[in-house]
């Protein structure tokens, strides 16, 4: 069995192992940017449309502003129904060590290392 593909798919899992989007409630997206200063965060516009920006910002005083696929992007603050963050999440931390750890228990199981034959005295049989 190919070892690429299930490097690939721990890689994925990974990816999104350790952290959730967490909703902010009970605040508003100015007061979020200026006390929690955040790496990025995902944003539900009113048509339920998400928009993930990272180095947000408020921007003219009306709009959350930061870059979305590396590119400059903004979303006006009235139109802004969700503002959520990602957070460490350990329950998804022990679920990614616990996973790799019995991949590679399965691995090591299914691929046992090969011992040469050795012959002290001879005569030798195979």
């Amino acid at each position: 069995m190919s070892r690429r593909p299930i490097a690939g798919a721990l890689l994925l899992w990974f990816l999104t192992g350790c952290s959730s989007w967490h909703v902010q409630e009970g605040v508003t997206p100015e007061q979020l940017i200026a006390t929690q200063h955040p790496h990025a965060v995902r944003v539900t516009r009113s048509d339920s449309s998400h928009i993930t920006l990272y180095q947000p910002r408020i921007a003219g005083g009306d709009s959350l502003a930061g870059l979305h696929n590396g590119v400059p992007a903004s979303v006006p603050v009235a139109d802004i129904t969700q503002v959520a963050t990602s957070q460490f999440s350990a329950g998804k931390t022990i679920g990614l060590v616990a996973g790799i750890t019995l991949v590679g228990a399965i691995l090591a199981a299914a691929n046992p290392p090969t011992v040469p034959n050795i012959c002290l005295s001879p005569p030798c049989t195979k």
